[in-house]
């Protein structure tokens, strides 16, 4: 035992991943000085460095030198969160073994870029969040990069506009904006695959041609206001950026009537195909006269998910309803409706899904009570 005992304190002296989240000030930084302390004088490799703290101003000193020693001990994986900490980002890009950086709540806004810039090559994935830099910073970033895979933007502030137009192996891109500051987006790669945008505002994002390669597509757009025709023809567009579009979300607070003369004067682009289309609404009167036409007019789902109150999800069917004792007429716009199934989630029961005929009798029983959610299928 005693032997067992020594080997597993040995072991566990040189692990190589380091987890220092939510220190408090006091004895712990002292330990964890001490433990920085071994891990350079015995050279010890580090994969993963963690560290979390919120008191940097007390000790600026001991985290600058637990960066160094993690970056001189080959470190793969970085994580940073301290609050409003002037990171020194071209320190830890110089590092040759660095493959993720994940940056949270500091300042990336340098006094000069004069000391030089390194390129960091081995850098895979770069996720930003709630960090403050300009335009400059990032672009310099993004050119310090080339290589990334993965670039990751939530919600950071201090500049105006986002562009990525010369990654050369970018396949994933996340944005999502502040509310209280919308940049303005601007993205050409042709090797990307997956996108995600979460915005308060419509109108800011610019898919710059060459990003035909993307299949897998998420906006999540909280619109405050009514959506109108205008909006609905810049969702059109954006989707037609994919030839194919597996999953798209949409968050919708309130809409009113939509003016089919609008749309029909910007049927500029084919109408974009989707599998799975999930709408969240969050109006409360039931009232969507108009939206499912314009939002089927927007783009052809092959089955669309609603989460809603049981109002709207009436308003829905009724308007499947419609639409289908519609679809032998010799309007064009009908026809397009091939198949409408409806499916009720009810979480009292074992089996949690229920399919509902699309009529007026079943619906007055199906919507006595709460439901959650109701899948359309077309």
């Amino acid at each position: 035992m005693s032997i067992l005992s020594k080997t597993s304190l040995r072991s566990w002296f040189m692990h190589p991943n380091i987890d220092f989240k939510y220190l408090y000030r006091g004895g712990n930084l002292k330990i964890v000085d001490t433990i920085m302390d071994r891990y350079r004088d015995r050279k010890i490799c580090i994969d993963k460095f963690e560290l979390s703290y919120s008191y940097f101003f007390l000790i600026s000193q001991p985290i600058e030198k637990w960066l160094d020693i993690a970056l001189q001990n080959g470190v793969k994986y970085l994580f940073f969160e301290v609050s409003d900490y002037s990171l020194p980002i071209f320190i830890i890009l110089a590092a040759k073994s660095l493959t993720e950086l994940v940056v949270e709540s500091c300042t990336l806004i340098p006094v000069s870029f004069s000391s030089g810039v390194t390129n960091c090559n081995s850098l895979r994935k770069l996720s930003l969040s709630h960090v403050k830099l300009d335009e400059d910073m990032l672009q310099t970033l993004l050119n310090c990069c080339p290589l990334i895979v993965s670039f990751i933007f939530d919600q950071c502030w201090g500049l105006k506009k986002i562009e990525l137009l010369n990654l050369q192996k970018i396949k994933s891109v996340s944005i999502k904006n502040r509310k209280e500051q919308s940049q303005l987006v601007k993205i050409q790669a042709p090797t990307l695959e997956h996108l995600s945008y979460d915005d308060y505002l419509w109108g800011k994002l610019d898919i710059v041609e060459y990003c035909n390669r993307v299949q897998h597509l998420k906006i999540v757009l909280h619109c405050s206001g009514s959506l109108k025709a205008a909006w609905f023809c810049n969702l059109r567009k954006f989707l037609s950026i994919s030839t194919s579009c597996p999953q798209v979300s949409l968050h919708c607070s309130q809409c009113n009537e939509i003016d089919f003369t609008d749309l029909q004067l910007h049927h500029g682009v084919a109408t974009p195909k989707v599998d799975f289309l999930n709408i969240h609404c969050r109006w409360t009167d039931g009232e969507c006269p108009t939206f499912l036409d314009a939002l089927l007019w927007s783009c052809h789902p092959r089955r669309l998910n609603i989460r809603s109150t049981s109002a709207t999800f009436k308003c829905f069917i009724n308007r499947l309803i419609c639409m289908k004792n519609l679809s032998h007429s010799s309007d064009p716009w009908h026809r397009q409706l091939k198949e409408a199934q409806a499916y009720i989630f009810d979480d009292s029961t074992s089996q949690n899904w229920h399919r509902v005929e699309l009529n007026k009798e079943e619906l007055s029983i199906r919507f006595d009570c709460k439901w959650k959610m109701v899948n359309y299928y077309f």
